[in-house]
């Protein structure tokens, strides 16, 4: 089973494929409701606002070249307000489709093809510390790296809908190790 599907090289002798699967392609719509859209819309509308009085006053005048660029200093604000109105979660939903997880017996993998850059994320599972399972339709296994002080919330395999079998398979495959290195 290691060398199914392009596995060659990326497992060890031993290592075997417990599951694999995506996360779910759905856009969260109960995450609009959050402070986060509220300053969207003001910084979106300010920063569209902005853009626009400054191409007025700007426009049609003599004003030396770097005022006729004044405008255009409002768009990273106009982005960043787009981001905060809906691009955050919009963005999950499209990267889903794109994302592939894998468990083995020994590392959980997370690979990625978004917009033609390739990633491939590894972690040895006897260097997780803390495994969580956020229950849900779908649900999610997440975990933290030994020694890290990062929230365990970053980590893991996000919207799945085999959640609670994964996570089972993940403490298994922990208690297995560790087990082995007595």
């Amino acid at each position: 089973m290691s060398g199914a599907g392009g596995w060659d090289g990326l497992l060890a002798p031993g290592e075997d494929i417990l599951w694999q699967g995506q996360p779910r392609q759905q856009i969260e719509w109960r995450a609009l409701i959050s402070p986060l859209t509220a300053m969207g819309l003001i910084f979106t509308g300010f920063s569209a606002f902005w853009i626009s009085m400054a191409a007025a006053m700007t426009q049609g005048t003599n004003a030396p070249a770097p005022f006729q660029f004044f405008p255009l200093f409002g768009v990273p604000f106009f982005l960043l307000g787009l981001w905060m109105l809906g691009g955050r979660v919009l963005w999950p939903a499209f990267t889903a489709g794109q994302t592939w997880y894998t468990l083995t017996n020994r590392q959980v993998f997370i690979a990625r093809k978004v917009l033609g850059k390739r990633s491939l994320k590894r972690w040895p599972i006897r260097d997780l510390d803390r495994i969580l399972l956020r229950e849900g339709d779908p649900g999610s296994v997440l975990f933290r790296l030994k020694g890290s002080t990062a929230p365990t919330t970053r980590l893991g395999l996000h919207r799945i809908d085999e959640a609670r079998q994964v996570y089972d398979l993940l403490r298994n495959a922990q208690r297995s190790l560790r087990e082995d290195a007595r």
